[in-house]
C-alpha cells in the first residue's frame, strides 16, 4: 500500500499530470461553449423563423411576378398554385413558432415531421441527389417520427445538455485526447524506475510480480480517475448551464449490438451500459499495453513514440487504410471510439460487418489478457 501511495503522489506532483489534465478539461469546456454558440444559431426555432422569412419573401416576389403574366395562362396558373402552396407552408411555420412559444412539443414535432417528409419527397425526385443526402433526409424523418411518438423537450444540435453533450464529446474528441494524455502520464510513471535500462525499483522489498501487479493497479487508478472525474465534472457543468437532458432522447443505431442492420432511433438509455462496458475494457487494454511496452523498451521517449504509433497511429490509420479496415474487427485500436462501435457507425464507415459490440468484447478481453500475461512473463525473465 505504501508503494502505491508513493507512486500516486509522484504522478500527481508531476508537471505532465498538472498540465495535461487541466488542459483536457479546458478543451472540453471550449467544445461546450462552441456547441452552445452554434446550437443557438441552428435551433429549430431559428430555422422556423428563417423559413417564415423566406416564405414571406417568396410570396411577395411571386405576387409581383403574377402581374406580368397573362391571366389564366400557364405561367400565371403555375405561379398562382405556387403562391397557394407557399402560403400553406407559411401557415405551418407560423403554427410551429406558436407551438415553440407554448412548448407544445407534440405540435412542434407534428409540423417538423411534416416538413421533413416534404423535404425528403422533393429531394427523392431529384436524380442528382447523392445516397448520403437521401440517407440524411430519411434519418431526419425517423428522428421526428420518434419524437412525435415520444414528445420530449427538444435538445439543440450540436448538443449542450449534460447527457447528450457527454455522448458527443466521448465520440468526437475524448477518445484520442484521453489516450494521448494517459499515454504521456503512464509512460512517465512506468519508465521512471529505469536508469540506463536497469530497474532500480527491484531494490525495494517487494517481489517482482507483486510490483508489476501494483504498477498495473496504479495505472487503473490514474486512468480511471482521470476519465471518470473528467466526465463527471463536464456533466455537472453542462447540466448546471443547459439542464441534464433525457435518457429517453433518441440515439441513432446503424446496427444492433450483434451487427444486424437496424437504422432506427432508440432511447439513449439503451446504449449506456454497452458503452460503459467497452470503455472499461478499452481503458484496461491501454494501461496493459503501455506497461508492456515500457517493460520491454525501458526508456521514456522510445516507449512514448512506439506507444503513440501503435495506439493512436493504428487507430487513425484504420479510418483511411483499407487493409486495416478489413482486419479492424480483431484490432483493439478499432474500439477506442466506443460510441461509434455501439452505434454501428464504425462498421458502416469501414464496410466491415464484423466490427460489433460483441467482437469488441472478444478482441479487447483477448488483448488485455495477452498484454498482461506477456508483461508478467517478460518481467519475470528480466529479473
Amino acid at each position: 500500500m505504501a508503494y502505491i501511495q508513493f507512486q500516486l503522489k509522484k504522478v500527481f506532483k508531476n508537471n505532465i499530470f498538472l498540465i495535461t489534465v487541466p488542459l483536457l478539461l479546458i478543451i472540453s469546456f471550449i467544445v461546450l461553449g462552441l456547441n452552445a454558440t452554434t446550437s443557438r444559431s441552428m435551433s429549430l426555432e431559428n430555422q422556423a423563423k428563417g423559413n417564415l422569412a423566406m416564405q414571406n419573401n417568396a410570396i411577395e416576389q411571386m405576387e409581383h411576378s403574377l402581374k406580368h403574366y397573362k391571366k389564366n395562362g400557364e405561367a400565371y396558373n403555375l405561379t398562382k398554385q405556387s403562391i397557394s402552396d407557399t402560403k400553406k407552408q407559411r401557415k405551418d411555420s407560423q403554427n410551429l413558432l406558436n407551438a415553440f412559444k407554448q412548448q407544445n412539443w407534440q405540435e412542434v414535432y407534428h409540423y417538423q415531421l411534416k416538413a421533413a417528409n416534404l423535404a425528403k419527397n422533393i429531394q427523392l425526385k431529384n436524380h442528382n441527389v447523392s445516397n448520403d443526402e437521401k440517407n440524411a433526409l430519411t434519418k431526419n424523418v425517423k428522428f421526428f417520427e420518434y419524437l412525435t411518438k415520444h414528445p420530449l423537450p427538444y435538445e439543440d444540435t450540436p448538443p449542450v445538455t449534460g447527457i447528450q453533450f457527454l455522448l458527443d464529446l466521448n465520440q468526437l474528441y475524448l477518445p484520442f485526447l484521453f489516450i494521448l494524455v494517459v499515454t504521456f502520464i503512464l509512460t512517465q510513471l512506468y519508465t521512471s524506475k529505469y536508469k540506463n535500462k536497469a530497474d532500480i525499483s527491484s531494490l525495494l522489498p517487494i517481489t517482482n510480480n507483486h510490483r508489476y501487479v501494483f504498477d498495473n493497479l496504479i495505472g487503473i487508478i490514474i486512468a480511471g480517475g482521470i476519465f471518470y472525474l473528467l466526465n463527471i465534472l463536464i456533466f455537472i457543468v453542462a447540466t448546471l448551464i443547459f439542464k441534464t437532458g433525457n435518457l429517453n432522447y433518441p440515439f441513432y443505431l446503424y446496427k444492433n449490438l450483434t451487427g444486424q442492420t437496424l437504422n432506427e432511433y432508440v432511447p439513449t438509455l439503451k446504449i449506456i451500459m454497452p458503452i460503459l462496458v467497452l470503455q472499461l475494457l478499452v481503458g484496461l487494454f491501454i494501461i496493459n499495453f503501455i506497461q508492456l511496452i515500457s517493460n520491454v523498451v525501458r526508456d521514456k521517449f522510445p516507449t512514448l513514440f512506439i506507444t503513440l504509433i501503435l495506439l493512436i497511429g493504428v487507430s487513425v490509420s484504420s479510418t483511411v487504410i483499407e487493409p486495416l479496415q478489413k482486419a479492424a474487427a480483431w484490432l483493439p485500436t478499432t474500439y477506442f471510439n466506443v460510441i461509434g462501435i455501439v452505434s454501428g457507425k464504425i462498421a458502416v464507415q469501414y464496410h466491415n460487418n464484423q466490427v460489433t459490440f460483441i467482437s469488441g468484447l472478444i478482441t479487447l478481453i483477448a488483448g488485455i489478457l495477452i498484454t498482461y500475461c506477456l508483461g508478467l512473463i517478460i518481467n519475470k525473465i528480466r529479473h
